[in-house]
C-alpha cells in the first residue's frame, strides 16, 4: 500500500498534515510555516492537532504512520513555579498534557499499529513520540539523541521507561546519562529500530511494512499486540515515575531561579 507523505488537510494551519488511505493514516509534522519559521513544540496547535487526529480516527484504521518527528524540539521550559504535576493550568502544563495524551494514543489501542518514520536527528518530543510507536523505521543517516541530562532534566513523556523496557536498565542509564547519540545502525542492534534503510528507500520500505501489517488478519494482530504489550508494560503507578521526577527537578530549578 502506498502511504501518502504530503497533502493539504484541515490541520495544515497547525503544521500537521493528515492523510488517510484506506485503513492507514499518515500524520506528518511539516516545517512549512509562514515566514520560514520552524515548528515549535511549545505551539499548542501542533500537539492539539495530533491529539485530536488520533482521538478522532475512524474505527477501521489499523495503521498510524508518523513522520517529521525530527522537526519537534525539546519540551519548552516552564515558567517559574510551573511543572508537569503542578496543575497550575499554565501554557507549559497544557502543552505537556497534550503531548502526554499523544504518547498514550500512539500505543494504547491493541487494534492499531503505530509506525514512526525517522530521518535526521530525533530528540525531545520527537524522540518520545518515536519510542511510543510500536515500530520504528530509520534512515541510515538518522540518529536518536537523549540530551535531557545535559540540561539538568530527566527524559519526559515515557522515554526512560520505554528505553529500559527495550534495551535494559544498564544500557538505558548509559544513554540517558551520557547523551551519546544512537545512530540508526546501533538503534537496530539495540532493538530500537525495526528496519534501517537508505534515506531514498525510506518511503518504499514503510509502504512494504504497512502492507505486511495489513496482511495479518485484524483479530490476530490485535491479540498479538495485546499479548506482547502486556508482557512489556509495568504497573500504572510506575508509569508516572518519570513525570514525578521531572516535576521535582523543575521545581528545584524554579526555586534556584527565584
Amino acid at each position: 500500500m502506498s502511504v501518502p507523505v504530503a497533502a493539504v488537510s484541515a490541520a495544515a494551519a497547525t503544521r500537521l498534515v493528515t492523510v488517510t488511505s484506506g485503513p492507514c493514516v499518515s500524520l506528518t509534522v511539516s516545517s512549512e510555516t509562514p515566514g520560514g519559521a520552524g515548528v515549535n513544540a511549545s505551539v499548542p496547535g501542533v500537539a492539539a492537532a495530533m491529539d485530536d487526529a488520533l482521538r478522532d480516527l475512524r474505527g477501521d484504521i489499523r495503521v498510524v504512520v508518523v513522520r517529521g518527528l525530527a522537526r519537534l524540539p525539546q519540551l519548552p521550559a516552564p515558567q517559574t513555579g510551573s511543572s508537569p504535576a503542578a496543575g497550575s493550568g499554565s501554557g507549559f502544563d497544557r502543552s505537556f498534557d497534550r503531548w502526554s495524551r499523544v504518547v498514550r494514543r500512539l500505543s494504547e489501542r491493541p487494534d492499531r499499529v503505530s509506525v514512526a518514520v525517522l530521518a535526521g536527528q530525533v530528540s525531545g518530543v520527537g524522540l518520545a513520540l518515536a519510542l511510543a510507536c510500536d515500530l520504528r523505521v530509520m534512515a541510515q543517516d538518522s540518529a536518536l539523541r537523549l540530551t535531557d541530562s545535559g540540561h539538568g532534566r530527566v527524559p519526559a513523556l515515557g522515554v526512560a521507561r520505554a528505553l529500559q523496557g527495550s534495551i535494559g536498565y544498564s544500557r538505558a542509564l548509559h544513554l540517558c546519562l551520557t547523551g551519546q547519540p544512537v545512530p540508526a545502525h546501533e538503534a537496530a542492534g539495540l532493538g530500537l529500530a525495526a528496519v534501517v534503510v537508505p534515506g531514498d528507500r525510506l518511503d518504499a520500505e514503510v509502504d512494504r511494512l504497512v502492507d505486511r501489517v495489513l496482511a495479518v488478519p485484524r483479530d490476530a494482530a490485535t491479540e498479538l499486540k495485546a499479548l506482547l504489550a502486556g508482557a512489556r508494560h509495568d504497573a500504572d503507578a510506575e508509569a508516572e515515575a518519570d513525570t514525578a521526577a521531572l516535576a521535582r527537578l523543575l521545581a528545584a530549578e524554579a526555586g534556584n531561579a527565584g
